[in-house]
C-alpha cells in the first residue's frame, strides 16, 4: 500500500524548511491542494501503474481542516498526518525579519498580526487529528527536520512508536500537543545550590546531586513503571507517535535530567527524541 504524509501548519512555522526533507526521502510533494480537488489529487497519485510509493500533501491553516476530515474517510493508502504549530509570538517575529507578505493578509486584506492569529486558530483545530505535532517555536531548522526525518524514515513501520520526551518549566506555560506531562518537582532543586544553580540537567554534579536523595530514584522508578504501561497500550492503539511533557519549575536542572533518563531507558523499546524547550541549548548538543 502506498504512503501519503499530510502536513498542515501556519504559514511561517516551517513547512518550506521541511519540504527537503520530503524530498531527500523520495516523497512527490504537492502544495496547497484545494479542499475541491483534494478526492481527484489522491486518485492521481494512487494510480496502480504509477512507479511512487511516498506523496507528501503540504497544506496551508486554512484547507487543513477541511482535507483532514475528508483523507480521515479514506482508506486505500497508509496516511500519516502531521501538524507544525508555532507560538504568535515567534510568527510575528518571523515575519517581521523576513518582511515577507502573510498569503492570509493579501487575501483577505487583513494586517500580519490579525493573519497569524487565523492560522492558529484554524491548526488548533486540526491538532488532535496529528500523528505527528510539532511546535516549532523554539526549534532550529536542523532540529525541525530532524524531527520530520526521523518520522518519515520509519512511516511504513506499524509497530515501532515514536516517543517526544519534552522537558519544560512550568512557570514558562505547558507546551501545545503534549499528549500527557509527567511533574518531577518533588525531587529536590539543583537551583537553590549556589555551585549548581548555573548547570544543568546534563551536568554530572547536578546528577550526583538529585541522585543523593533517595526520593529521586523512587520517582524515577515510578515514572518508568507508569509509562512502560501507558507507551505499550499507546502503541497497542495504533498511536505512531507520541508526546511525553517533563516538568519541573524553571526547565533547567530537574525535567532535562529525566527527559535524557527516560529517554534513553525507553529507547531499546521505541524511536525516542528529547526537546529541551526551556534549554534550548541543551538541543545542540
Amino acid at each position: 500500500m502506498k504512503n501519503i504524509v499530510v502536513i498542515a501548519g501556519p504559514s511561517g512555522s516551517g513547512l518550506s524548511s521541511v519540504e527537503f526533507v520530503f524530498e531527500e526521502l523520495g516523497y512527490l510533494v504537492i502544495k496547497n491542494p484545494t479542499t475541491n480537488s483534494i478526492n481527484a489529487v489522491v486518485d492521481d497519485l494512487l494510480k496502480e501503474d504509477s512507479e511512487l510509493n511516498n506523496f507528501c500533501l503540504m497544506l496551508n491553516a486554512g484547507s487543513g481542516k477541511d482535507i483532514f476530515k475528508i483523507l480521515k474517510k479514506r482508506k486505500d493508502a497508509n496516511y500519516r498526518y502531521i501538524v507544525l504549530n508555532c507560538s504568535e509570538h515567534e510568527l510575528n517575529k518571523r515575519y517581521a525579519l523576513s518582511r515577507h507578505v502573510h498569503p492570509r493578509s493579501a487575501r483577505f486584506k487583513l494586517s500580519t498580526s490579525d493573519a497569524i492569529k487565523m492560522d492558529i486558530r484554524d491548526i488548533l483545530d486540526i491538532v488532535n487529528e496529528a500523528d505527528l505535532y510539532i511546535d516549532t517555536s523554539t526549534l532550529t531548522v536542523k532540529q525541525l527536520r530532524a524531527i520530520v526525518y526521523k518520522f518519515l524514515a520509519n512511516v511504513e513501520d506499524e509497530k515501532l512508536l515514536s516517543v517526544t520526551f519534552i522537558s519544560f518549566g512550568i512557570k514558562n506555560g505547558i507546551p501545545q500537543g503534549i499528549d500527557m506531562f509527567l511533574d518531577t518537582r518533588m525531587i529536590p532543586n539543583p537551583y537553590w545550590n549556589d555551585s549548581l544553580k548555573e548547570l544543568n540537567g546534563k551536568d554530572q554534579p547536578v546528577i550526583d546531586y538529585m541522585m543523593s536523595f533517595p526520593v529521586t530514584q523512587e520517582v524515577l522508578d515510578n515514572l518508568v513503571s507508569y509509562l512502560t504501561t501507558a507507551l505499550k497500550e499507546v502503541q497497542i492503539d495504533g498511536r505512531s507517535s507520541y508526546t511525553v511533557g517533563i516538568a519541573c519549575s524553571g526547565g533547567q536542572h530537574r525535567s532535562t535530567f529525566v527527559a535524557n533518563y527516560l529517554s534513553k531507558h525507553f529507547a531499546k523499546d521505541y524511536r525516542t527524541q528529547v526537546i529541551h524547550r526551556d534549554s534550548p541549548q541543551l538541543n545542540e548538543e
